[in-house]
């Protein structure tokens, strides 16, 4: 009868007394032996010795938590740049490093760390702030590890899940005697080796060598490889050549003796050639109980008949052999996935529940089981999507990046096992277009390069369904959506030949959409497709400012704004359809007061103040949602526009009031964050906003306030453009802000305009002669740019 299996407790006796004789009761109730290590050595090399000698006679540690550091070894003790740890993190680190080196099957740590509300014994004393600091420092890097751990409320749950542990740890117990046992099956593929040399050639000599060296070795790693059967052999035979040269200058005429020398170098060169082929025999089948006859059968020959003999017999048997390992590694792998698949629908309902951080655990340690399994690649990778999603929305966006980056990999790893699978073709073009959405809010230097190869990729998918299936509206729609997407990012980079590519994307994608809608008229999803599309190609036009384009731009804005209110009118409580209105109200709000015709102004005001109201909503009801707050901002800066170009009455004050409260919200969305290039672009527009407003005011006091807020928003942009220098719309903008510094020293008489409209007239025009195009604010500027310089 094998032993209980050993479980390790680490834990702080000051403030975890009562809970370690807790685990030590439950561990004794699921039949397995506690372990602990009570008297401590202090210097820390000898402790890390002695402890991981006590932790590898076990299955298990089991690492308690709480807030008290205890004791450590001598500081004295620890080489220059060695962290600080106590003898329970100690213990930790080395249960951890025996998981990773023996493998999750064969070793596990489990965690648990006890919260502020645990029932701990009082503390025999106060530690220094020092040892807090390192023992919260402790907790936090477990609580951002990708390991698992719990939490447990009190005594009672802490048993519960200590008990729950126990078909755990008997299993690997259990792994740990199959390991055994491949180690015993490996030590018998050694008299293989053995027969080999004396086949070879080697002799008795070269047997004692193996004895006293390279048996030795092998024995010592208890694992025979393909490698050091190479080594091996070709010592041998090196060996054999050495006997056959001295025997062949034994021989009276030279004649003879050249003979028999290049014979010996032949035969040895044979061997090494044979070598390669038998090695790769032995790589096939070593420890495989299901190759034991061609095992015992190859050995035979070699002793009977040589290893000529030997490589004809295992070529011979190669086919078959393979086709019987591989058919009992998939039996054996199916088994496997058979048995976890329970704990791969418990991950899916972790993920339902909201324990997302659970979920992401558990996803984690399945595919360390098993990093070939497609449908948890699949579950995992959608996981991850959904995860970034979500931090995209709420921050931060380091996050959101994070998990993009882990759900491409995992996409392409399940696409890779079967490019064909369609899932798998629409798993990964879901990765690719959360990497390039969240590329765009980041900005970072040379996320330029890689958000259009995402565009790309995520098209060509889209195009390759549409193709294999031009009837599928569902192809048809991503097809839609990804050409949206292509044009959004080649309309902002504004280089060669992208403001065309754009317009080709954009006006392909509404054509699908208008194609689905009249196919499926009482579609909502359809006519938003259609009204978004709308929207998009009237962005173009009005940008491009070609004769027709206003009123082009203008009817494509309107009709989107009447498909959007059609579309809440039906679905009255959709945020996302709310959401839709109040970009159609800003868009054509927006279009109208650039436009200035009689009663534009009005319209626009209206428009606007309609759109700042529906967000106003929108922010109440998801007070956490950095999409509707950057939505607010936007609104209140468009508005405040408005009511400056209409300057009536208390327009100006109130126009101010709406910019202070933009530049509040940009400030909390930039703190929560700071990585964002969105963020920093929406703060920077806060600051132009309020500066123009202020030096237009110009009371005692704002001069200094535009100075400050035009040089951060210098500084913003600036850095904008070094880390995308390929995207004119960052060229433009910088050249805005540097037009309007020029505005305000001219303005309040302080300062060098001149500089400053030289500095933005450089911008434009650099931008021009790289064949950038220009949209019409550009060329406005630009023009203007030339009069206020040439005057002067």
């Amino acid at each position: 009868m094998s032993s209980p299996p050993k479980v390790f407790i680490s834990a702080t006796s000051g403030d975890l007394r009562s809970a370690r004789k807790v685990v030590e009761q439950a561990l004794l109730k699921s039949q397995c032996l506690p372990v602990e290590q009570s008297n401590f050595h202090p210097d820390w090399r000898t402790l890390e010795d002695l402890d991981r000698k006590k932790i590898e006679e076990c299955q298990a540690l089991i690492h308690l938590v709480g807030w008290r550091y205890g004791a450590e070894p001598d500081p004295a003790t620890l080489p220059p740049g060695t962290p600080r740890r106590s003898y329970t993190q100690l213990e930790y680190h080395v249960g951890r490093r025996l998981q990773t080196d023996l493998g999750d099957p064969r070793f596990r740590v489990y965690v648990f760390l006890c919260p502020q509300g645990f029932p701990f014994d009082r503390e025999p004393d106060a530690e220094p702030e020092d040892k807090r600091a390192l023992q919260i420092e402790h907790r936090r890097l477990l609580e951002c590890s990708p390991y698992r751990y719990d939490t447990p409320a009190d005594d009672g749950e802490l048993e519960k899940a200590v008990l729950a542990m126990r078909e755990e740890v008997f299993a690997i117990q259990q792994e740990q005697v199959q390991t055994t046992a491949v180690v015993q099956r490996s030590h018998r593929l050694l008299i293989l080796v053995l027969l080999l040399v004396l086949v070879l050639g080697g002799g008795i000599y070269a047997v004692h060598r193996y004895t006293q060296r390279g048996l030795h070795e092998i024995v010592e790693s208890q694992k025979l490889d393909t490698a050091k059967i190479k080594t091996h052999l070709r010592e041998s035979s090196e060996h054999r050549l050495e006997q056959d040269l001295q025997a062949a200058g034994l021989e009276a005429k030279s004649d003879d003796r050249e003979r028999l020398k290049d014979n010996a170098q032949a035969a040895h060169q044979s061997r090494l050639a044979r070598i390669d082929d038998l090695a790769a025999s032995f790589a096939l089948i070593e420890g495989r109980a299901d190759a034991t006859e061609e095992v015992k059968e190859m050995g035979r020959i070699l002793q009977e008949e040589g290893v000529d003999a030997a490589l004809r017999y295992i070529e011979g048997k190669r086919a078959a052999l393979l086709a019987r390992v591989a058919a009992a590694d998939a039996a054996h792998v199916e088994q496997k996935r058979a048995q976890l698949q329970p704990l791969l629908q418990a991950a899916g309902l972790q993920w339902t529940k909201g324990q997302t951080a659970a979920a992401r655990t558990s996803y984690h340690q399945l595919l360390k089981l098993d990093p070939q399994w497609p449908q948890a690649l699949d579950a995992y990778a959608m996981f991850l999507f959904d995860q970034s999603i979500y931090f995209e929305t709420i921050g931060p966006l380091s996050a959101a990046v994070a998990d993009a980056q882990q759900c491409l990999a995992h996409a392409q790893r399940f696409h890779d096992l079967d490019p064909t699978q369609p899932r798998a073709q629409r798993v990964l073009k879901a990765a690719h277009d959360q990497m390039g959405d969240v590329l765009r809010q980041r900005g970072a230097k040379g996320d330029a390069d890689e958000i259009i190869q995402h565009c790309q990729q995520s098209l060509a998918l889209a195009e390759a369904f549409y193709k294999a299936d031009p009837n599928s509206e569902v192809f048809a729609r991503s097809v839609s959506v990804s050409l949206e997407k292509l044009g959004d990012f080649l309309a902002r980079r504004g280089q060669p030949g992208d403001a065309e590519a754009a317009l080709k994307h954009y006006t392909r994608s509404l054509e699908l959409a208008e194609k689905l809608l009249a196919g499926n008229p009482d579609s909502g999803e359809a006519a938003r497709d259609v009204s978004v599309g709308l929207d998009k190609v009237g962005d173009f036009m009005a940008r491009r400012g070609q004769p027709g384009d206003a009123e082009a731009a203008l009817k494509h804005y309107t009709r989107s704004l009447e498909m959007s209110e059609k579309l809440l009118a039906a679905n009255p409580d959709s945020g996302q359809v709310a959401r839709d209105v109040s970009v159609s109200l800003d868009k054509l709000g927006d279009f109208l007061a650039r436009r200035g015709q009689p009663g534009d102004a009005e319209a626009a005001l209206k428009h606007s103040t309609r759109s700042l109201e529906m967000r106003e909503k929108l922010l109440t009801a998801n007070p956490d949602s950095a999409q509707a707050a950057r939505d607010v901002s936007v609104s209140l800066n468009n508005l405040g526009n408005i009511l400056i170009q209409r300057g009536q009455l208390g327009d100006a004050e109130a126009a101010l009031k709406n910019y202070t409260r933009s530049l509040e919200i940009e400030q909390k969305l930039l703190a929560a964050n700071p990585d964002s290039a969105q963020a920093k672009s929406g703060i920077s527009w806060a600051w132009q906003c309020l500066g123009i407003a202020l030096s237009k005011r110009n009371q005692t006091g704002d001069g200094e306030k535009v100075t400050q807020y035009f040089d951060w928003c210098v500084q913003i942009r600036e850095a904008l453009k070094i880390s995308n220098p390929s995207s004119g719309s960052a060229a433009s903008d910088l050249a805005e802000i540097c037009m309007e510094y020029g505005n305000h020293a001219e303005r309040s008489g302080k300062g060098d305009a001149q500089s400053w409209w030289k500095r933005a007239q450089n911008i434009l025009t650099d931008k021009q002669e790289k064949g950038m195009s220009l949209s019409p604010d550009d060329r406005k500027f630009l023009e203007t740019l030339r009069a206020k310089v040439s005057a002067k």
